[in-house]
This record gives C-alpha cells, structure tokens and sequence, in this order.
C-alpha cells in the first residue's frame, strides 16, 4: 500500500513541528525546515538532519526525538559531533521507510 501525497505531508509537518519542538524547548537555536521524501516502487524513505548546539543538551533532545520516530518503525539513527569554523554541534540523521 502506498502513501498518498497528502499523508506524505501530514507526516512530514509532524516531523519537523516536534523536533522543533523539542529544541525550542532545550533552549537549541537551529530548527529544522524539512524532511525529504524518496519514493521508491514499494516504499517511501523519510530522511532528515537536526543539530544540537549544547552537548549538555544533547542526551535530552535525542532520547525525545528518538522515541518520536520510533512511532513510524524501525528509524535509522546517526550522529556526529561537528567542529566547525569554531562552532561545535552534534549533527543528528535519520531515515526510515514505510
């Protein structure tokens, strides 16, 4: 079964409101502005990124995010923390398919 466009979006606009959510609430400057969508014959893959600014934030963020993708399946999760031009931040990547 495939998803239509309009759950596509709806799915999306979820995504991008609670991480920002979430990073609003740990006080975090970046927001995210979308989720890309791949479709694929029998599937289609939902990718983003987010970045954590504050390490001391980090655990907070990326446990409540985490528990929000979970919703939508088996997520696939990376991080890395990023030094640059001075700046330090923990870039955040996740896919998942449905």
């Amino acid at each position: 079964m495939m998803i239509s466009d309009e759950e596509k979006q709806k799915i999306k606009a979820e995504i991008v409101d609670k991480i920002n959510s979430v990073l609003e609430k740990n006080g975090e400057s970046f927001r995210m502005d979308r989720v890309n969508v791949l479709n694929r014959s029998d599937s289609v893959k939902f990718m983003g990124n987010y970045r954590v600014y504050d390490r001391k934030n980090y655990n907070a963020v990326s446990s409540e995010i985490n528990t929000f993708l979970k919703q939508y399946g088996d997520v696939d999760i990376k991080s890395k923390k990023i030094r640059d031009s001075g700046m330090k931040f923990t870039t955040v990547s996740f896919s998942f398919e449905l």
